[in-house]
């Protein structure tokens, strides 16, 4: 008797353990993706900002359930999954991974000195030159920052000249206290990656990552894509196509080319932790934040729930979000890189992904800016800036005779306006963007970027500025002339 009721306990135990892994299962994918209102929103997100193409996929436990182009690439063909794209500080990632691959196989430590490896490293501060460690790089916590590294390089620059200009980085905080996202940190990682491996940064990234994962129509080497479309950029609203050149020497910091069908086999990898490429220990420290929710080229949020990083470009932008717990992922790649679409429409686009995938309701496009509409404001603005200068240099031809009948000060006053103007209007500009950006921030390489960045700003910028300056010299030239 009491045998068989020991037997029948347990089966009840079994049953009931095995009911309840079913019942987690199933609440885990209780909901299936809807793909039409996936469709419906990105579609929806595309006429309100007016982004020319996007190429998305989805992955459900490890494998891809959705995979869709919508609109055109640069070159006017429509936008697939398979459509190249320069993936941005996405590429950050990979030159992470190779650095934790050398790691295992005892090249790299990453908590000695950067000098161990590269003895004439060295920025401003030669103190700190040597507490710089690879790992600091990894996090960005190294203390240097834009706002310290005012320097712009030619885009032939070489890694190795790239990695000595940082001698004039100056650090903006303390190695190790503080989170300060620096792009070039990630070109020194990569000069590391080409000095302990023996081969180029692009060998070394196909040799170990991209053919491993079959990753066939990705390449660390830009120059060897010959049918990659043109991105995309904005003048007042308008999306123009453009061609974006990349440096060189950045290409493990943010210019790896690749699409959406290889960047979800790249994703799966990070969803699961199945992975032949490192250990499962490397992978968990990958995946560890550090200051600022930074891994080791991802940002890993909410105890590891969601995992992101994506990237930006002048003309390309890429959006990688994993949700391990949800057994879930998204590629979302827009051939769009002008700068507000970076900060607007690329995240309302995210956000009703993000929302859909998890089986949310997204929010209504209605909600929130439209990138198209900004730039229709802009145009107008600067079309009135036009007439308004336009009238005031016409005006220039009665007004040696009109300031005779001034008092000095006040035609003193007239003159200095037209420079006190385009002054207060650059700092103005710059003041905001400082803000915005914060450690980020850098004049001179602003200035640089702007110009295909935000091409329809900086048109803002001249038409706001120079005028101005070439009536106040006029005024100095027509009151100074022969009566």
């Amino acid at each position: 008797m009491r045998r068989k009721l020991f037997t029948s306990v347990i089966l009840l135990l079994i049953l009931f353990f095995f009911s309840t892994s079913l019942v987690f299962a199933s609440s885990r994918h209780n909901d299936q993706i809807d793909t039409n209102m996936l469709d419906a929103v990105v579609e929806e997100q595309m006429s309100k900002h007016g982004l020319p193409g996007v190429a998305l996929a989805v992955i459900d436990d490890g494998e891809v359930v959705y995979q869709k182009g919508y609109g055109v690439d640069g070159n006017g063909n429509p936008m697939t999954p398979e459509t190249k794209v320069f993936i941005g500080s996405q590429s950050k990632s990979f030159t992470a991974l190779a650095i934790a691959q050398l790691v295992e196989q005892g090249k790299l430590d990453l908590d000695v000195s950067i000098q161990t490896y590269i003895p004439w490293f060295v920025i401003a501060d030669e103190t700190a030159s040597g507490e710089i460690t690879i790992n600091h790089l990894l996090h960005h916590t190294s203390g240097l920052s834009d706002a310290g590294y005012g320097v712009v390089l030619p885009l032939d620059t070489s890694l190795d000249e790239a990695v000595r200009s940082l001698s004039k980085a100056k650090l903006t905080a303390s190695v190790g206290s503080q989170f300060q996202y620096f792009n070039m940190g990630y070109a020194v990682l990569a000069y590391l990656v080409e000095l302990q491996s023996g081969q180029s940064y692009a060998e070394y990234v196909q040799e170990h990552i991209l053919t491993p994962l079959g990753m066939v129509s990705s390449t660390a080497d830009p120059a060897s894509v010959t049918d990659m479309p043109k991105g995309y950029t904005r003048i007042f609203g308008f999306a123009i196509p453009a061609k974006e050149d990349y440096p060189a020497y950045g290409v493990g910091e943010g210019w790896i080319v690749s699409n959406a069908v290889d960047m979800a086999k790249y994703a799966i990898e990070f969803q699961t932790k199945n992975t032949t490429l490192v250990s499962e220990e490397m992978m968990n420290i990958i995946l560890s934040p550090g200051i600022g929710y930074y891994g080791m080229g991802w940002f890993i949020y909410d105890n590891g729930f969601k995992i992101v990083h994506g990237g930006a470009n002048q003309t390309f932008r890429t959006e990688v979000n994993i949700y391990p717990n949800n057994g879930r992922a998204f590629i979302l790649l827009t051939n769009q890189g002008y700068q507000v679409d970076h900060f607007i429409s690329a995240s309302q686009l995210t956000n009703s992904i993000e929302a859909i995938v998890l089986g949310n309701s997204p929010a209504s496009t209605k909600q929130g800016w439209s990138v198209k509409w900004i730039g229709w404001a802009v145009g107008l603005f600067v079309l009135g800036l036009c007439v308004l200068h336009t009238r005031n240099i016409l005006a220039l031809r009665g007004w040696k005779e009109r300031m005779s009948r001034v008092s000095r000060a006040r035609r003193a006053w007239d003159i200095a306006i037209s420079f006190i103007i385009p002054v207060i209007i650059t700092t103005v500009v710059f003041w905001q963007v400082s803000n915005f950006y914060g450690n980020r921030f850098n004049f001179i390489s602003s200035v640089a970027y702007m110009r295909q960045g935000m091409p329809d700003v900086f048109i803002l910028m001249l038409i706001g500025t120079i005028p101005d300056l070439i009536q106040g010299f006029l005024k100095i030239f027509i009151w100074t002339g022969k009566k």
